[in-house]
C-alpha cells in the first residue's frame, strides 16, 4: 500500500513536471498566437517614435519556451493614424520578412526591456516625414512636451543580421528629401540601445561589433540646392576602417543658376568624384561621444570646381573664420592626426565684374597634402595646438608648387606662418585667369623659382618674397576680346614694360631684387584670398619695387 502511495505521488510528480515543461508553454502559444497582432502591435506603437501609428502584418508566427519567444512575421506594415499631427514625424515602414529569437517576456514585463538573442530583418523599406529637423533638435529635459509613448528602458539584442534596408525622410512642408539610405546591409553583435542614449544627445548605442555596407546615401542640404551623395560605404569595427568609395557634391542648379539665387556674392562649389577612408577609427568613441577619432583619413582622386560671379555685390558684413577657428566651430568633436590628400584637382572659375565676356578660369593639379594634427577636443589641444599642411601641386599643368603652412590652434589672433615656393612657372598659362580679371595679360616670361616666407594673423601679415624670372612683358589689353591692341593700349604697354616692371630678375648686372610682402586681411574674404593677397603683395613689390611702408599705405587707402 505504501509502495502504491509513493508510485501515485512520483506519477503526479511526472504529470506536473510533463505539464510545467510541455503543457505551460502549450497554453502560452494558444494564447500568444491567438492575440498575436495585438501583442506585437502593442510592443511597436508603445514607443514615442511609433505613437499614434497603426500595424498591419500577413503572417504571424509566435513559438514559445523556457529559453523564450521566436517571433516570424511576414508582411509588416507600419503607418501613421489618421489623427496624427502635421508637428509629429510620420512614419511608414514596410517589411518583407522579420525573424526575432530568444525573447524574454521577463524583461519586458519586470525591467521595460526588449531582450533578444537574434534579429533578423530583410528587405524593409522606412519612409518619414517630419518638420523642420531644428524642431526636432533634443531639449533640455525642462523644455521636452510629455509624449504619448513610452520607450522602453533597454533594447539589447545579441546577433543582429539586417539586409536590404532603405531609409528615407522628407520635409513635411515641401515634400522634399532630406537623407535616402539605400540598400544597407548590417551584421552587429551585442547590440544594446538605452533610454539614457536617446535623452543623452552625444550618444547613439554600444555594440561589440559591427560591420556592414550601404550602396547609396544622400543627404540634401542648403535649402535643397545640393545634395551630398555616397556610394559603397563599408565599415567594420573590428578593422577599424570606413570607406566610401565615391563621394560627391552635387548641386542641382548649374552655377549661373545658383548663384543668382543668392542676393549677395556666393561661391558654387562642386565636388565631382573622390574616395575616402578612414583609418584605425575609434567607433565606440564615436557611438558613445560622437567623437570622430580617427588615426588617418585619406582622401583620393578628388575633383573640386568652384565658380564665383564677381557681378554680384559682395557681402562686406559676413566674416569668414579662420582655419583655426572653422576648426573650433566644427559640431561635431573631431580628433584625426592625419589628413592625407592623394591626386586632387581644384578648378576656380571667376566672372570678373566689368564687361569682359567670360570667365576666368585657373586650376591646380596633381594636388598632394599633408595636414596633421586636426583636432577641437579642448584635452587633446594641450598636447596637438599646431596644425600643419604640406602641399604640393601644379599650376594650369606646368609651375610646381609647394607650400607649408603652420597654425597654432590655441592663439586668440590666429597666427599662422607660411612659406613654400612655385618653379617653372610659364606666366602665360595664367592668362586665362588673369586676362578677364585684369584686362592684362602676359605677353611672355617665366618664374625660374618664387620663394616665400610669411608670418601673420587675423589681422594682417609680413614677410619676405624672392621671385626670379626673366623675359617679362605684358599686353595692356582692355575689354576687346579676339581683336588687336588700339594705339592707346599699346603705348601703355610699352611704357609699363620699360618704365614700371623689371622685365628680369635677377637684373643684368646679377643685382636680385628682394620683395617685401605685406597685406591687412580683408575681414569678407576668406582665408585662401589672404593668402593669395599676401603673396601677391610680394610679387608686386618685386616688379614695382615698392617697400613695406607703401604696402602698408596701399592697404590704408583700400580700406
Amino acid at each position: 500500500m505504501k509502495n502504491k502511495k509513493w508510485l501515485i505521488f512520483l506519477g503526479i510528480v511526472v504529470l506536473v513536471i510533463v505539464f510545467v515543461l510541455e503543457g505551460v508553454p502549450f497554453l502560452v502559444n494558444l494564447y500568444l498566437n491567438k492575440n498575436a497582432d495585438r501583442i506585437v502591435s502593442d510592443l511597436i506603437t508603445r514607443t514615442n517614435d511609433f505613437s499614434g501609428h497603426q500595424v498591419k502584418f500577413g503572417n504571424i508566427k509566435l513559438d514559445y519556451d523556457y529559453r523564450g519567444t521566436y517571433l516570424e512575421l511576414d508582411s509588416v506594415a507600419i503607418f501613421p493614424a489618421e489623427d496624427v499631427a502635421e508637428s509629429n514625424v510620420k512614419i511608414n515602414l514596410l517589411a518583407e520578412r522579420i525573424l526575432l529569437s530568444g525573447f524574454l517576456w521577463k524583461s519586458l514585463w519586470l525591467n521595460n526591456s526588449i531582450v533578444l538573442d537574434s534579429a533578423e530583418l530583410r528587405h524593409v523599406r522606412i519612409s518619414s516625414r517630419s518638420p523642420s529637423l531644428d524642431s526636432l533638435e533634443l531639449k533640455d529635459k525642462q523644455q521636452r512636451q510629455p509624449t504619448s509613448g513610452k520607450d522602453y528602458k533597454s533594447i539589447q539584442v545579441a546577433h543582429i543580421d539586417i539586409s536590404d534596408f532603405s531609409i528615407e525622410n522628407r520635409d513635411v512642408v515641401t515634400d522634399s528629401a532630406r537623407l535616402e539610405l539605400e540598400d544597407l546591409n548590417v551584421v552587429a553583435t551585442n547590440f544594446n540601445l538605452t533610454k539614457k542614449d536617446l535623452e543623452e544627445p552625444d550618444a547613439l548605442f554600444s555594440v561589440e561589433e559591427i560591420n556592414g555596407r550601404i550602396a547609396q546615401s544622400f543627404i540634401h542640404f542648403n535649402n535643397y540646392r545640393n545634395v551630398l551623395h555616397a556610394e559603397e560605404i563599408q565599415f567594420d569595427k573590428g578593422k577599424k576602417s570606413l570607406e566610401v568609395q565615391h563621394v560627391q557634391l552635387d548641386n542641382k542648379l548649374d552655377k549661373y543658376a545658383y548663384t543668382r539665387s543668392f542676393t549677395k556674392e556666393t561661391d558654387w562649389i562642386e565636388l565631382v568624384e573622390g574616395k575616402v577612408k578612414l583609418v584605425n577609427m575609434n567607433y565606440d568613441a564615436y557611438f558613445r561621444k560622437n567623437l570622430i577619432e580617427s588615426e588617418k583619413l585619406m582622401i583620393s582622386d578628388m575633383v573640386i570646381n568652384v565658380f564665383r560671379d564677381k557681378r554680384k555685390p559682395d557681402d562686406t558684413r559676413k566674416r569668414p573664420k579662420m582655419i583655426n577657428e572653422i576648426i573650433s566651430s566644427i559640431p561635431k568633436d573631431l580628433h584625426v592626426d592625419l589628413i592625407q590628400l592623394e591626386n586632387g584637382y581644384v578648378s576656380y572659375e571667376e566672372r570678373p565684374d566689368n564687361e569682359g565676356p567670360k570667365a576666368g578660369t585657373i586650376f591646380f593639379d596633381q594636388i598632394n597634402a599633408k595636414i596633421m594634427n586636426i583636432t577641437n577636443v579642448p584635452e587633446m589641444l594641450e598636447m596637438h595646438n599646431e596644425l600643419t599642411l604640406e602641399a604640393t601641386a601644379r599650376i594650369m599643368g606646368k609651375g610646381n608648387v609647394d607650400l607649408n603652412v603652420t597654425y597654432f590652434l590655441q592663439d586668440s589672433t590666429g597666427k599662422f606662418t607660411m612659406d613654400g615656393s612655385i618653379r617653372d612657372m610659364e606666366l602665360t598659362a595664367i592668362n586665362p585667369m588673369l586676362r578677364p580679371a585684369t584686362q592684362v595679360e602676359a605677353r611672355s616670361g617665366e618664374i625660374d623659382e618664387l620663394t616665400f616666407d610669411i608670418t601673420a594673423d587675423d589681422i594682417d601679415g609680413s614677410g619676405e618674397l624672392i621671385m626670379k624670372y626673366h623675359d617679362l612683358a605684358i599686353d595692356i589689353r582692355g575689354k576687346t576680346y579676339g581683336d588687336g591692341q588700339n594705339i592707346f593700349q599699346k603705348i601703355g604697354s610699352f611704357l609699363t614694360n620699360k618704365l614700371v616692371i623689371r622685365s628680369e630678375n635677377p637684373g643684368p648686372k646679377g643685382e636680385l631684387k628682394k620683395g617685401v610682402v605685406y597685406f591687412k586681411r580683408d575681414q569678407s574674404k576668406f582665408i585662401f584670398n589672404y593668402w593669395w593677397k599676401l603673396t601677391l603683395s610680394g610679387m608686386r613689390s618685386t616688379l614695382t619695387g615698392e617697400d613695406e611702408e607703401a604696402l602698408r599705405k596701399r592697404s590704408q587707402k583700400q580700406d
